[in-house]
This record gives C-alpha cells, structure tokens and sequence, in this order.
C-alpha cells in the first residue's frame, strides 16, 4: 500500500487498482472554484472497471479526520445519498431488495461511465490534495472502516488536480402570457434553458 500511495503522489497521476474479485476501478479528477471564503469542489469520477459503482468515498475511512477540515454541502449528479463523516464523505446509491433482486434509487455508474460529486471546503486545493499523506484519497466499492485497510474496496487512489474551473452560470430565456379568467388572469411562462447544466428550480 505504501509503494501504492508513493507512486502515486510522485507520479501526480491518478491510477486505481483493480480488485480482480470485484473488477471495480475507477479514475478521477478534482477541480475548484473560490466561493466567498471556501472552495467548491468538483470530483469527476469514471468507471474504469467492469461492473457498476454505486458507492464512492473521499477521504478514506467513516468519521476519520482525513481531509484537513469538514467539508460540506456534498451532492452528485447520480442521485446517490451524500454523507458527511467526519472529515470524509461517503456518496452511497441506496438501494432496496425484492424477491432477491436489487432495485437502486440512483442511477448506478456504469463501466466507462462518469459522474460528478461535489462539496464545499474552507481548505485550499493545495491542503486538500496534501491530506493525510501527501495526497487526497478515495476509493471505490466495498467499505472498511480501519484506517490503511481497504478490505474488498479498490486500492486507494488520489483524484488529479486539475485547474480551478468557473462555475457554469445558469441563462435563460421566458416568455408570458395571459388569457383573462373572469375577474383574474390565467398565466403561462414558457421556460428554456439556454445554459449547459440542468436546472432544478426557478
């Protein structure tokens, strides 16, 4: 694990170990924009392994102090559940049994897929990707909670900084109109999103 980590923090490249028994990797980059007195932070994952990931931590172990401060505000693109623990989150696709099969409520990433996960953090890029051993981990799949012991998760990996990026403005165009309703008048805005992120309310 130790040759593990120094290759990878003197290489400055992400690469993710493959548990044969699982077939689960996964690769990531990390970027930022500065929001008031934080940061906010863009963790882009790619499956590179064989089977769906339906979980990802940042930050090694639950409830360990494994970022330099707490983050918040976690959220992702998959409808996964985001967990602060700690200094560490855990982004997890919850999920259901029935008659022996299982039924998510996100969106499972699929091989050669990737997605994006994203907190908030007072601490600079350069303090994040210097936490806990001169690099930021992550991992993917099964959970352990013992510090250095991955148990069936992939080997740890350390998400590539990548340069600050500027955070997408949301723009749209509307247009009104309006049809009297007896003493009132009954409404229609026609919304269209002329950005490049999905929008969520208005």
């Amino acid at each position: 694990m130790n040759l593990i980590r120094s290759s990878l923090a003197l290489a400055g490249v992400l690469a993710a170990a493959t548990v044969s028994t699982h077939a689960q990797s996964a690769t990531a980059t990390l970027s930022w924009a500065a929001a008031s007195n934080s940061y906010a932070y863009t963790v882009t994952l790619k499956n590179t392994g064989s089977v769906a990931l339906n979980s990802f931590w940042y930050g090694w172990t639950t409830s360990g102090d494994n970022l330099p401060s707490e983050p918040s505000s976690a959220g992702n693109s998959v409808g996964w559940g985001n967990t602060v623990s700690g200094n560490s989150i855990k982004w997890v696709n919850t999920s259901y049994s029935y008659y022996g099969t299982t039924y998510y409520y996100g969106t499972p990433l699929a091989p050669g897929a990737s997605a994006t996960f994203t907190f908030v953090s007072s601490s600079s890029p350069s303090e994040i990707t210097a936490s806990p051993s001169g690099e930021s981990v992550a991992y993917v799949g099964g959970i352990d909670f013992s510090q250095d012991a991955v148990g069936d998760s992939t080997a740890v990996f350390s998400p590539m900084l990548v340069s600050n990026s500027t955070p997408a403005i949301p723009t749209v165009t509307a247009t009104i109109s309006g049809v009297a309703a007896g003493s009132s008048y009954d409404y229609t805005i026609t919304l269209q999103n002329t950005g490049t992120n999905a929008l969520n309310s208005f």
